[in-house]
This record gives C-alpha cells, structure tokens and sequence, in this order.
C-alpha cells in the first residue's frame, strides 16, 4: 500500500484541489454470483476526474481454484455525487473507471451504496464479478 500511496502523492497535481480516497470492496456469498475483493486509494480532482490504483482479487461463481489477484492497478475514470435523498436514502458515490490491466475492461463501483453487490468489475471475457464497497479514509 505504500507504493499505491507514492505513486497517488506523484500524480497529485499540485496547486489544485483534490481529494485523497481509500476505499475497500468485500463480496458476499451468493449463489451464482461471480465476486471481487478490491482495495484501492484514488484522487479525485476539482472536475471530478479520478486517477489511482488498486489491488483486486476476482473468483468466478461455485468455483474455489478459479480465483485470480491483480496487484497495483492503475484505473482512471470519473466520479459522480449523489445527495442523499435523490436516489436512496443515504449519499453514495459512483466510480466510472477503466483499467490499465489486459483482462479487466471497467469498474463500475458504488461507494457507501447501501443495496448488496451493487458494485461491479466486468472483464474482457464477458464476466461481470460483484461486491460491496465503502469509503475508508478521505483526505
């Protein structure tokens, strides 16, 4: 993690305002479903862009040998705000973001989206995995 955090405190533009976040994705055991684990620490700038990388560990649905870990993951993207009150109860916010890896094409994450495996990894074989994610730290 201290490499993820060099290389964020790097790509930090300096002279403008951004935001530092940690954040961490834990699946739940459901029938059927292809899961991810993720933890990552991004920058958001004044426009919304994201910019970080992450650590990601996918398994397909039933299959305990079919696990696979990626380490240090750029991803780009943006990010989008939602009140709470305009879509559920609580605030939460959505990560649009692409993958410097050959097998992971998008990340689609929900953050302190409160409906279970809201959040999504699709990979270049058509696989969607599913997880939970959360703010950890913002900065």
């Amino acid at each position: 993690m201290k490499k993820l955090l060099a290389f964020i405190l790097i790509a930090l533009p300096l002279g403008s305002f951004a935001s530092i976040v940690t954040f961490n994705c834990k699946s739940t055991e459901v029938l059927g479903v292809h899961k991810f684990d993720a933890k990552g620490i991004i920058v958001i700038d004044e426009e919304n862009i994201v910019e970080g990388v992450m650590s990601l560990q996918v398994q397909k649905a039933q299959a305990n040998g079919s696990i696979q870990i990626f380490e240090e993951i750029k991803v780009e993207g943006t990010r989008q705000h939602f009140e709470a009150g305009k879509i559920t109860i609580n605030a939460f916010d959505q990560l649009t973001l692409k993958s410097s890896d050959t097998y992971i094409k998008t990340f689609n994450l929900l953050l302190d989206f409160k409906v279970e495996n809201a959040s999504q990894v699709f990979s270049v074989d058509n696989f969607l995995y599913r997880s939970n994610c959360e703010i950890e730290s913002t900065k």
